[in-house]
């Protein structure tokens, strides 16, 4: 299952779309697409659907 990964380095974000395999006794992640920094909201539409990621809004915690 591929699900969005978001990365903040100093004020960059940067995008993956990733799948968990296993490699021996441990789950990995492999990086299936690398959308770049701050990726056009119609490229990260399209990528998500062409890797069926689904995204969950996120519970409790901050915000933002």
């Amino acid at each position: 299952m591929a699900y969005l990964s978001v990365k903040r380095i100093g004020r960059f974000r940067y995008f993956y779309i990733l799948k968990s395999v296993r490699k021996g006794a441990r789950v990995a992640p492999r990086i299936l697409e690398y959308l770049g920094r701050d990726p056009d909201p119609v490229r990260l539409k399209r990528a998500l659907r062409y890797w069926r990621v689904t995204v969950k809004p996120r519970r409790g915690g901050r915000t933002g």
